[in-house]
């Protein structure tokens, strides 16, 4: 199948590199000339799980016309940029999408309702990606982890569209059908705020998971996402061994599970391939944003708008901001500081 991805850091890398070695017509598409220049003129590489090198065509946003006009107009489109990206690549692709196209969301956040405000829903296919992936120079990607996805049409029909789709993605990782693709994004938004917060110290997460503070800021967090999820009737479905319910505060055994999930991630986490998550990667090596708006923002926009109380979450995006501006470090003040804000009495205590 003829696939364009668009961004091609990370996910997007690892996609094109998998879904060309699999014998599929792909064009990378990323904005970072330097780049796109390294990969057309030496491929590819992953490492780490895999062992991999391709070489996959290339181009900057500004080549897209030029490539329709020679191979028509795009179909199944991957899109992979950062959230706050999102727009903007989707503004730049829709001139350029067949009348019976698609983009499915490779992305953190819930972009599926922007992607589908630009393009219509028809035409925009969500999906829960969860594999770990850093891009550690131009034109190489070491990938850690390669879990199952689960794509899903936007209003949770099983059509022969997204069986094809999943068919070819699952070059790439397992790939399973949904009907509750707002569990699992919502499930993310819930793993986000536990690596955000793990995030706001500058150190590995199975140092940062081993210390109660941390413990007790994590579990306000993630308690509050599960506490809006469930205001809208949604049903959190588990992430790869992050299980959402184990941090409901309607759970009596709350604690000693969430204590159990610490400990196994601290004792894996020393042997990893990834010791901290892309969020520490995006500050401390790429000095760049983090997607704080869009996977933290939500929980608090939509408490807001609910009615439920989400002052951990609120302050770790206040936080972040201020990490990224640079006018507050990377220290352990900041998980103090989230764990006062998660011990109110209404909780019977700290979480």
């Amino acid at each position: 199948m003829r696939v364009t991805v668009v961004g091609a850091g990370a996910i997007g890398g690892t996609v094109g590199v998998l879904l060309h070695q699999a014998g599929h017509e792909v064009v990378l598409v990323d904005r970072d000339a330097a780049h796109v220049a390294t990969i057309n003129r030496g491929g590819f590489r992953l490492s780490g799980l895999l062992d991999a090198a391709e070489r996959v065509p290339a181009i900057v946003p500004e080549g897209l016309p030029d490539l329709v006009r020679d191979e028509g107009p795009l179909g199944l489109v991957v899109l992979a940029v950062k959230a706050m990206d999102t727009e903007a690549a989707v503004e730049q692709i829709r001139p350029h999408l067949a009348p019976d196209g698609c983009i499915i969301s490779y992305q953190n956040g819930l972009n599926e309702e922007v992607i589908a405000s630009l393009v219509g829903p028809e035409r925009t296919v969500g999906a829960f990606v969860h594999f770990g992936a850093d891009l550690v120079e131009p034109g190489h990607v070491v990938l850690a982890t390669r879990p199952t996805t689960y794509i899903s049409e936007l209003d949770g029909r099983d059509t022969a569209r997204i069986r094809e789709i999943a068919r070819v993605l699952l070059a790439v990782t397992p790939v399973e059908v949904t009907d509750n693709l707002d569990g699992y994004l919502w499930g993310k938004l819930g793993y986000a705020a536990l690596a955000f917060v793990v995030s706001s110290v500058d150190a590995p997460v199975d140092v940062v998971v081993m210390v109660p503070d941390a413990r007790t800021a994590i579990r306000g967090a993630v308690a509050e996402v599960v506490d809006v999820a469930r205001a809208q009737g949604i049903e959190l479905e588990n992430i790869h061994g992050f299980e959402p319910s184990r941090f409901d505060r309607r759970n009596p055994h709350r604690i000693a599970e969430t204590d159990g999930l610490f400990e196994r991630w601290a004792e894996e986490g020393k042997a990893a391939i990834k010791r901290h998550m892309g969020i520490h990667r995006d500050i401390k090596v790429r000095k760049r944003r983090t997607e704080v708006d869009y996977q933290i923002g939500p929980v608090v926009e939509r408490g807001r708008a609910l009615g439920v109380p989400t002052p951990v979450n609120a302050l770790l995006l206040e936080l972040f901001h201020e990490i990224e501006a640079g006018k507050r470090a990377q220290d352990w003040s900041t998980i103090a500081e989230l764990a006062h804000v998660a011990m109110p009495a209404r909780d019977g205590g700290p979480r």
